[in-house]
């Protein structure tokens, strides 16, 4: 008597019996990987570096460095303290000294510009301020009321104010020097600004982001991902594999001494939020196998059979929406396409690792019934109905496009609410403009009367064009003494008075706009706003200024992300055509045939429309951070189709009648919830205090309900057509 033949095994039933019998040591590796891991993150550093929205190689970041080098400081913080009586009164202003002296005291600053001199010139004697009495403080204030703006004191509502400019040792004392302001001035109400303050909190609003926003948007994911599953314990294990991708992923981050940025911050959540897709279909259909009373071996053999080849494909798309972001023209964005395209991947490896670990011990779920019937749902609309709903979307959103534009500052990036950017505001209300930029100039001698007139006369060119608040320099400095000590308006054609004068002035008024070789000068210019058309103004100004040889360039945070601002549209056109490559490419290798990447590839085009429409008609800026969402739109909106028309052919293949009507009850339940989980988690950048992430869960929302919507009304319209003639998707 023959004995029966042994069923051949195939790679998924081998490879779950594997599983089964390495369960404790898959385990006990698995811990280890977390524990190196964790020792990783805890060695990350954060950068408050506003490089992130810089070009890698930067004609205006060179001459901004230029600048702070040649003065040998970083750029200044404007600090305005506010008084309830009049300081201009004798024990005022030895108040206002006594304010710049402790300010002079904190580590990290190089010196301090007082609202007013600490000395003042009376006749040609200079009094010291602190010794001013009522016999002379009417001479005093004739002096400050002379030299109108270069003396930073103002009356607004009853109350006043004085400005104190503080010029840092470096950038990187920053963060120390504004911990010592909140100390020596504790007993004063006071506001900040300056592009290094703005940088300088970024430190603040990170840590917020890292220990908030991760833990919330895998709060909401799984909230989601349980009306799905319906049942709690299933749904953690369906998030594992993407919370212990994003721990691993900032473990490689600490471990390779990468900084975390504002932009490298998104790493984790992103990591979190997009590689959840596959566990979400991988235990989905692992539940559905159980139900169907296989045992846990064989539910887990024949779920790696019906969507592993989908969960490989979708993760490599996803991570090639995240590689094309290494086309920008940033270094920290680079750096983020990299570690979220890892984070992806290794959210897949966990989904291949560690779910079938952990489910293949797995005892009964109990589920909670819902009545809702979603596939039928989309079933009815899978037809002429689908073609018409997507042209309407698509005429609805094309002339949003029309609106978009690239015109993003580092003010704009902090929300209404923040303490960053009240305080800019109030500056603002009462001084005019609270976010200087610089023209910087050069000669043998700075102090001449030749240079000095060019310099004075360009001055008043950039003032008319409405969009500078005022200019001060040594120039207008040495033009108001001059008046004040001998009755004549403008700079001194005199050698030997601008000598003079010169030496009446403060030392560290003298080297906040002079260098200490008398050979390169600046001047503060204090703009009304800082959008593109403004800088561009005062950019065709000084371009198109003949008077003088004096190697006359602008400088400035705000000049260095305005031409990232011009290169953003070309990067990424860049960036989203080699998005589109990559995926059609890795799409036609996987499928072997034309008609399944095109069909795939219309959903995400139809949701392209949707996303740059609605930036368009929101009124959001193209910036570093919110093209990236076009790249990832493309590797993850394709996911839909991609499992989709895989599970199609799987029950194509196994001759099930009317395959489209299975694929429509596996598929459309887990694309829905993984395109909700998606959107309400990443609803979790709103509670982040920068506008560039809630912009991303904005476009989130927009372009996961259009993708999944597309994905299953228009493309299994579109298979069936096909089908119908045909017989077959190969």
């Amino acid at each position: 008597m023959s004995k029966e033949p042994v069923p051949k095994l195939n790679i998924y039933d081998r490879y779950s019996m594997f599983v089964k019998r390495n369960r404790r040591k898959l385990l006990l590796l698995i811990i280890i990987v977390n524990i190196i891991s964790f020792l990783g993150l805890i060695r990350i550093h954060i950068s408050t570096n506003f490089d992130v929205f810089m070009p890698k190689k930067s004609y205006e970041k060179n001459l901004y460095d230029r600048m702070n080098k040649t003065f040998q400081s970083g750029e200044q913080l404007m600090i305005m303290v506010e008084f309830e009586n009049n300081v201009l009164s004798v024990e005022g202003l030895k108040e206002l000294l006594k304010i710049s002296d402790s300010i002079k005291m904190i580590k990290g600053v190089k010196s301090v510009i007082s609202p007013l001199p600490e000395k003042v010139p009376i006749g040609f004697k200079l009094l010291d301020v602190k010794e001013v009495s009522s016999k002379n403080i009417d001479k005093v204030i004739k002096f400050v009321m002379d030299m109108k703006e270069t003396v930073n004191i103002k009356e607004k509502d009853g109350k006043y104010y004085a400005m104190y400019i503080v010029i840092p040792e470096d950038h990187e004392n920053v963060m120390n020097i504004t911990k010592g302001l909140k100390k020596e001035l504790k007993s004063y109400k006071f506001y900040i600004s300056g592009n290094s303050y703005l940088e300088s909190k970024i430190f603040d609003y990170i840590l917020l982001i890292i220990f908030i926003l991760p833990p919330t948007a895998f709060f909401l994911i799984v909230n989601v991902f349980k009306w799905q599953i319906g049942n709690f314990k299933a749904t953690i294990f369906s998030v594992m594999p993407a919370g212990m991708a994003a721990l691993w992923t900032m473990g490689i981050l600490g471990w390779t001494g990468k900084d975390l940025s504002v932009v490298t911050v998104l790493v984790p959540i992103f990591t979190i939020v997009m590689g959840s897709a596959d566990g979400l279909h991988f235990v989905s259909h692992f539940l559905e196998n159980k139900q169907n009373g296989l045992p846990n071996t064989k539910s887990l053999s024949i779920t790696l059979s019906s969507v592993g080849r989908a969960m490989i494909m979708t993760t490599l798309t996803t991570m090639a929406g995240f590689i094309s972001l290494t086309t920008i023209n940033s270094q920290s964005m680079v750096q983020m396409g990299f570690f979220a395209s890892i984070g992806i991947g290794l959210a897949a490896v966990a989904t291949w690792f560690v779910l079938p670990v952990v489910l293949i011990e797995s005892g009964e779920f109990k589920f909670k019934k819902t009545s809702l019937n979603i596939s039928s749902f989309f079933e009815k609309l899978s037809n002429k109905k689908a073609l018409i709903i997507s042209s309407l979307i698509v005429i609805l959103f094309i002339p949003g496009l029309f609106n978009l534009n690239a015109n993003f500052n580092v003010l704009k990036m902090y929300k209404s609410y923040t303490e960053v950017r009240k305080n800019v505001e109030k500056i603002q209300e009462v001084f005019g403009s609270a976010l200087p930029v610089f023209l910087a100039y050069n000669h043998n001698n700075i102090f001449e009367p030749e240079i000095a007139n060019d310099i004075l006369d360009l001055q008043k060119q950039l003032l008319k064009t409405g969009n500078v608040q005022k200019i001060i320099s040594i120039y207008d400095i040495i033009s108001l003494v001059n008046e004040h000590l001998y009755g004549q308006k403008g700079y001194p054609q005199q050698i030997p008075r601008i000598l003079l004068i010169k030496r009446l002035l403060p030392q560290e008024q003298l080297l906040s706009f002079v260098d200490s070789e008398g050979k390169n000068g600046r001047s503060m210019i204090f703009l009304k706003d800082l959008e593109n058309n403004t800088l561009n103004s005062l950019k065709q100004v000084v371009d198109s200024y003949r008077g003088t040889e004096r190697n006359l360039y602008l400088a400035g945070t705000p000049f260095v992300i305005k031409e990232m601002n011009d290169s953003i549209i070309s990067q990424q056109f860049k960036s989203l055509t080699l998005a589109l490559i990559l995926v059609f490419v890795l799409l036609l290798l996987s499928q072997r045939n034309l008609i399944t990447p095109l069909f795939s590839i219309i959903p995400i085009s139809i949701t392209l429309v949707g996303l740059f429409g609605f930036m368009g008609y929101s009124g959001m800026d193209l910036n570093i951070v919110t093209i990236t969402m076009a790249s990832i739109v493309i590797g993850v909106g394709i996911d839909y189709s991609i499992h989709f028309v895989e599970l199609f052919k799987y029950y194509s293949k196994m001759g099930k009648n009317n395959p489209l009507e299975k694929t429509f009850k596996s598929a459309s339940k887990p694309i829905l919830a993984n395109a909700l989980g998606l959107a309400i988690g990443l609803t979790a950048m709103f509670l982040s205090p920068l506008t560039i992430h809630s912009y991303l869960a904005g476009i989130m929302w927009v372009t996961m309900i259009i993708s999944s919507f597309v994905s299953l009304t228009l493309l299994p319209f579109l298979i069936k057509v096909w089908y119908s003639k045909h017989q077959k998707i190969k």
